[in-house]
């Protein structure tokens, strides 16, 4: 026999092996190890034009992308302000806040479960309050372009002691008093199981989604009362204000700042259930999502008390500070558990631009609507070391609405 005849029989008989084992591979073990998670776009062809005749000849099970997915959205949203015991009446007014949001996904490649993760990092401020010119006011010596030290003593030739030298960034001497009104932080984290149903009969499709979410909303309560002695008369229609006390007429120049700050910090440990409909329309795709999610919430109260009194050798601008003194009292904490619900809402329509990526912008309600911690606003009429219990206040709500803007690549 020849070495060709030889040569060509083994190779059959080789081909005849391998194939009959990956036959049997596959019949009796159909628990085979799933496609390569990268493999969603082997060419990496994200800029690739697409155009109208492709999506007319696509369809919609089609056009939804399998493989690693993510998405960015910036968030501009209006918070809603906490309840007040001094019965302000302000309680459903929204105040402007922003955050960012980002998702990472992935569908496997029949497109029919995946998973999702997602977080969200949203911030909102308001203050009632002023700015008041300190007894100093400024310091004349860095309006000339003279540093307080010679460079190298300190960093940027700022004063070695910042009470002797203007706020950083601006050309004066003063304090932001008032008290805040909102200020809420929430960060979220959330984990789901996704699964695509068959499309709809006019293309719609709906993914049904189930996990786990955490969040944490943080919101501060703060109060800055500023008091202070005179040289001569003060005014009498001046008196009065609201965060300022008439120390009354002296010798001594002295000031006092005197902050009380109450931080609440709920965590709150949910599950999430939910559900995220789209549709195509030519480059358009139009989609709504709903997410509830419940669970507990554990809450803890942290308050304290601070007093800054510093004293001049004089009342004119610019003069000395020759002693700055500044007294904490102890920190106090209060914890408490709650039952927790919330929900969100989003609406959304996305821009095809490329193969892979789209351009999308829509609207949000973020509703913790049960069982959640917030400041009652005292602060302003509270003494030194007297804490009084929030009470009812451990089962407010928060409230966001607004607008998003963002990109997604292989949604």
């Amino acid at each position: 026999m020849s070495v060709r005849k030889l040569t060509t029989k083994l190779t059959m008989l080789l081909a005849l092996i391998v194939g009959g084992a990956n036959a049997n591979a596959y019949a009796g073990d159909p628990q085979l190890p799933p496609a390569d998670p990268f493999e969603f776009d082997p060419d990496f062809q994200w800029f690739e034009p697409i155009y109208g005749a492709d999506m007319l000849d696509m369809k919609p099970a089609k056009r939804a992308h399998t493989g690693w997915y993510a998405t960015y959205d910036r968030l501009a949203l209006y918070g809603k302000r906490p309840d007040a015991i001094n019965g302000t009446g302000d309680e459903n007014k929204l105040d402007k806040g922003a955050g960012h949001r980002y998702d990472l996904g992935y569908m496997d490649p029949d497109g029919e479960t995946g998973y999702l993760f997602s977080y969200t990092d949203y911030e909102v401020g308001a203050m009632d309050g002023f700015r008041i010119d300190r007894i100093n006011r400024l310091n004349d010596e860095n309006l000339d372009g003279e540093p307080e030290y010679a460079l190298g003593a300190t960093r940027f030739g700022l004063p070695v002691f910042p009470e002797d030298g203007n706020v950083f960034g601006f050309s004066r001497r003063f304090y932001d008093i008032g008290q805040t009104v909102n200020n809420m932080d929430i960060d979220s984290y959330e984990f789901m199981k996704t699964w695509r149903m068959e499309p709809y009969h006019y293309g719609g499709i709906l993914e049904p989604m189930l996990g786990v979410r955490f969040l944490r909303a943080q919101d501060l309560g703060m109060s800055r009362n500023y008091a202070r002695t005179r040289e001569g008369e003060l005014n009498p229609d001046n008196v009065n204000l609201a965060y300022f006390t008439d120390l009354g007429e002296s010798t001594d120049a002295i000031e006092r700042l005197t902050e009380n700050i109450s931080d609440i910090d709920n965590e709150l440990y949910t599950v999430q259930f939910g559900f995220r409909y789209f549709k195509f329309q030519n480059r358009f795709r139009y989609s709504a999502e709903f997410r509830g999610f419940t669970g507990l919430n554990l809450q803890c109260l942290k308050q304290q008390q601070a007093i800054t009194t510093t004293t001049y050798d004089g009342f004119d601008i610019g003069s000395d500070v020759t002693q700055n003194l500044v007294t904490k009292d102890i920190t106090t904490y209060q914890t408490n558990e709650e039952f927790f619900i919330g929900y969100e809402v989003r609406a959304e329509m996305s821009y095809q631009l490329t193969k892979m990526f789209h351009v999308r912008c829509g609207v949000e309600l973020v509703d913790l609507a049960l069982g959640l911690w917030r400041n009652d606003r005292s602060l302003g009429f509270r003494e030194q070391g007297d804490y009084v219990d929030s009470g009812e206040n451990r089962e407010q709500s928060f409230l966001a609405v607004g607008g998003t803007f963002g990109i997604e690549m292989n949604r």
